[in-house]
């Protein structure tokens, strides 16, 4: 569970001059900002880190082009040094916006020791100048280059979710069709494979087609997970229960998968019938409820 710190000392501006980071950067900032309530029920947590700094990333992902964000950095060794994060928003082609801190400052210090953290963020953080918000990218740094760095790790966590749910979205006015899966029908899991595999990034299917085949693999992949989530590959799945559904998680039922609609509603092609739309997402028991997720680095 993320706590809150009190924000430590100030160094002195000669200390400034001369942490100079390992990652590119306008500024740094060495204090702590207003402290932040993590996120009760994030998309995601991880942790990020390396010997002597640890950091952990809540990720909620509130659209295609919005998320919230809540960090926490922690001192993990006594060697002196101060450990850095870069927080990034990136598009499908990796360009995008820095997260600051405060003020100008795009990357965040502790300074105190072995012990100290920070943490902040939040909010709600609609990176300005991309038009997708495709991953975001988190780098930890165990000191600066003036104090001789030894450690530094970058990963990222992709917003497969709400973009594929968009995708899907933009498919309601075409026809049902067993088997289809694209461009002009569909069937439940062909709606789902061809929406996820319209995000870039998304390493795609594979031989994954049919309902049952996207249950299996997801429960599989679930079982496989480290309790910390520190195995996370390029696509994966976490199994969450109902109350902790966010719109594009999969609900999957004995011949049938949808992608949560929010409201207590699914969306999914359902039918010849009635097509590609809504309905309660309680219609019938399900086998479970599973977020498809991305972490790479």
């Amino acid at each position: 569970m993320l706590t809150k710190t009190p924000g430590r000392r100030r160094r002195s501006l000669p200390a400034i001059l001369l942490a100079v980071p390992v990652f590119l950067a306008t500024s740094v900032a060495m204090a702590a900002p207003a402290a932040a309530a993590p996120i009760g029920n994030p998309s995601l947590e991880i942790p990020v880190g390396c010997p002597g700094a640890r950091a952990v990333i809540q990720v909620e992902w509130e659209g295609t082009r919005t998320a919230k964000v809540h960090w926490e950095l922690t001192d993990t060794s006594s060697d002196g040094k101060s450990p850095l994060i870069k927080i990034a928003a990136r598009d499908d082609s990796g360009d995008g916006r820095s997260w600051v801190f405060r003020n100008d400052e795009v990357v965040f210090g502790v300074d105190g020791g072995y012990g100290a953290s920070a943490s902040g963020g939040g909010h709600s953080w609609d990176p300005a100048g991309i038009a997708q918000f495709n991953h975001l990218e988190v780098k930890v740094s165990n000191g600066t280059s003036a104090q001789g760095t030894t450690c530094s790790v970058t990963k990222k966590t992709y917003n497969y979710t709400r973009l594929a749910y968009q995708y899907a979205l933009n498919q309601i006015d075409k026809r049902y069709v067993l088997g289809a899966e694209g461009p002009d029908a569909y069937d439940c899991s062909g709606l789902v494979k061809f929406a996820y595999e319209r995000v870039v990034n998304f390493p795609g299917w594979g031989g994954v087609r049919s309902s049952a085949q996207q249950y299996a693999w997801a429960r599989s992949e679930a079982d496989n997970n480290n309790a910390d989530l520190t195995n996370l590959k390029s696509r994966d799945a976490i199994r969450v229960s109902r109350s902790q559904l966010k719109i594009g998680d999969l609900v999957f039922y004995d011949g049938h998968v949808g992608q949560y609609a929010g409201g207590g509603q699914l969306y999914s092609a359902m039918s010849p019938a009635a097509g590609i739309g809504y309905m309660s997402v309680d219609f019938k028991p399900p086998l479970g409820y599973y977020r498809v997720v991305g972490v790479t680095g």
